[in-house]
């Protein structure tokens, strides 16, 4: 069996390279995330990422039978628990990192640079005492669950996703009204606290502290739940245009000198004649708002008889490309699929602290960014689906060899210490025993030789 002091060399090879790469331990200590004695807090974050590839969850690996070669459960919580530890700021640094690498291996004159908004659900339905749960609506499956709304801010240059801000926000029919710390001061307890805060106004100071970190984008991308004139007219005032789903509501529009809803405009709008999706469009000025709008009418291909209509500020777009660059909104769909499907979000731990919980959803987010990147710098032709399951199987060949590598060491150890005549026996059985493994095992183990 592997020792803990090997953990940091249990990932598969392609991610292990990718750690240093993108220096990702020196983003932790940015961040100030630490630890004051024991084990390091790379180790720690290192056995934390590399659980999804083992395919056990963290309970699994600590309580199982092989528990007594890693660190006490304890441990790990009190860690994962730490208010001190700021998850936000390693997540805004490393991936702002990230997106300036994407930068340089794409056209910077063709490429898009787009904010996407959007939450998905976070089920805790077996939980009943952490912090801030609350009883809330899933409108995709059409039922009540116990959790979060997660709330996600990523960036896309429509090739490569990169989640870069998060927030689990709780609903007002809350299951635990405990407060998670007694210290307010500390950035767990804010954190906390901005789980009570509205959707939109946490929405805002996302996007606000991606553009203090540096990240560029021309657009903030948004589906019908925030596109509104009052949250375009505040992204606006940030400098950043937005594209988004509008409501067929009661918001009204003013279009020469009189007041329209949408489905008035749909009438008025002008025809354009393309090949594509696209229906009519027409620019107007939401009475509730400060900015003219462009409307655009797009074609609903779940109802022929209906119609869909795109929002922009940015009168500059031509409605082609206008609905292009709404399409890549599509990106954060699939982070949220392949994040819960494949990178374990929300099932790889039983812990029922906030702070936690937010620990473990930014490294789920960090595992996701190492594969985007690992599938982009190569232009690598498998999906993220199939380059996680190779990098699993790598996990399972480093456990293995691993072990017979460390056994072979042992075994030299006991041989050096021996006379001179039992030391010549072992080296030649073990250099006997060498040559007869298969070449499929070799290949797999170069270094699994005996010295002489």
């Amino acid at each position: 069996m592997v020792h803990l002091k090997d953990v940091k060399n249990q990932l598969p090879n392609e991610i292990k390279a990718l750690f240093s790469e993108l220096k990702v331990t020196q983003f932790l200590k940015q961040a100030h995330i630490s630890k004051q004695k024991g084990y390091s807090v790379a180790v720690l974050f290192t056995f934390l990422f590399s659980l999804v590839f083992k395919g056990k969850t963290l309970n699994q690996v600590l309580s199982g039978r092989e528990g007594d070669q890693y660190m006490k459960k304890d441990t790990v919580y009190r860690w994962m628990n730490d208010p001190h530890n700021n998850w936000r700021l390693f997540l805004l640094r490393f991936s702002a990192s990230v997106i300036e690498k994407l930068h340089a291996l794409t056209d910077t004159k063709t490429h898009l640079r787009t904010l996407i908004l959007d939450d998905s659900t976070f089920y805790r339905n077996r939980s009943q005492e952490v912090p801030g749960l609350a009883r809330l609506w899933d409108h995709a499956l059409k039922q009540g669950y116990k959790g979060y709304r997660m709330l996600t801010l990523g960036f896309s240059d429509g090739y490569s996703f990169i989640p870069i801000d998060f927030g689990l926000l709780s609903g007002q029919k809350k299951v635990n009204q405990a407060i998670t710390e007694k210290d307010q001061r500390t950035v767990g307890a804010k954190r906390f606290k901005e789980s009570s805060q509205k959707m939109p106004k946490v929405a805002l100071e996302m996007v606000q502290r991606a553009l203090d970190q540096g990240i560029y984008a021309t657009h903030v991308l948004m589906d019908k739940w925030f596109t509104s004139p009052k949250m375009m007219d505040q992204l606006h005032e940030m400098g950043i245009h937005t594209i988004g789903m509008v409501k067929n509501g009661k918001t009204q529009y003013l279009f020469h000198q009189r007041l329209y809803k949408l489905e008035e405009l749909y009438a008025k709008s002008t025809k354009e004649y393309t090949q594509e999706a696209i229906i009519s469009s027409i620019v107007v000025k939401p009475s509730s708002g400060k900015n003219p709008v462009k409307i655009v009418f797009v074609k609903n291909h779940n109802k022929k008889s209906a119609w869909l209509a795109i929002m922009t500020d940015d009168l500059d777009l031509s409605s082609q490309e206008m609905v292009k660059t709404y399409s890549v909104r599509w990106d954060i769909e699939t982070f949220f699929k392949a994040s819960k499907s494949l990178l374990n979000l929300t099932k790889e731990t039983q812990t029922r602290h906030y702070q936690a919980l937010i620990c473990h959803t930014t490294i789920v987010f960090t595992r996701y960014i190492l594969l985007s990147w690992q599938q982009r710098c190569a232009n690598d032709e498998r999906t993220l689906g199939g380059l996680f399951y190779e990098l699993g199987d790598q996990i399972k060949e480093l456990d293995w060899s691993a072990a017979l590598i460390e056994l072979v060491h042992i075994i030299q150890v006991v041989s050096e210490e021996s006379g001179k005549q039992l030391q010549d026996f072992i080296t030649s059985q073990l250099q006997h025993w060498v040559d007869t493994l298969p070449h499929y095992i070799k290949a797999y183990l170069p270094n699994l030789v005996c010295e002489t």
